[in-house]
């Protein structure tokens, strides 16, 4: 046991020496710890944080104000016209856009998805969704009807600004 003990002592002292001289060996580089480099590197940073962070001006469009939002869906279609005639009742809260009023918590649904409109009107209707403000004005509606106003919300462009510029080409 003792001569297995010394040799193994032995060899792990040899491979010590092995890794010591190769480690002699290895090249040296402190680029890593240019200062000078890391200064250059620190200063360009700043300033892309400074530019990214700083405040910028708004910029004041009195266009938006005057222009009055009419429906610019295309009503092609008896469901799409059966759509504005009952998207008259969400108006008040989600705005004629569908661009939501965050004074009432009603959410942006212009343009959203027809299925998913209809399946959170569904979920409505059906108990599993609890929304107190629209429960009166759900519990009113067929799946048909559900499905013409999902239909013309789905229609309603995304966002407000192609809204207006949709109303503007329309003139």
């Amino acid at each position: 046991m003792t001569r297995l003990i010394v040799f193994l002592s032995v060899l792990a002292g040899l491979i010590l020496m092995l890794v010591l001289f190769t480690f002699k060996t290895l090249p040296v580089s402190n680029e890593k710890f240019d200062l000078q480099k890391t200064a250059k590197e620190f200063a360009t940073h700043q300033e892309l944080v400074k530019e990214i962070t700083s405040p910028k001006e708004l910029e004041v469009v009195s266009e938006v104000a005057e222009v009055e939002y009419a429906p610019v869906v295309d009503l092609n279609t008896p469901e799409l016209v059966a759509g504005n005639k009952l998207f008259g009742q969400c108006i008040a809260c989600h705005g004629k856009g569908g661009e939501g009023k965050p004074s009432q918590k009603a959410p942006h649904i212009g343009g959203q998805y027809d299925w998913y409109i209809e399946k959170q009107l569904t979920d409505m209707k059906a108990g599993a969704r609890i929304n107190v403000a629209m429960n009166p004005i759900v519990k009113g509606l067929s799946p048909a009807d559900m499905k013409a106003v999902a239909a013309y919300v789905n229609k309603l462009p995304w966002n407000k600004e192609a809204y207006i510029a949709a109303l503007k080409a329309k003139k």
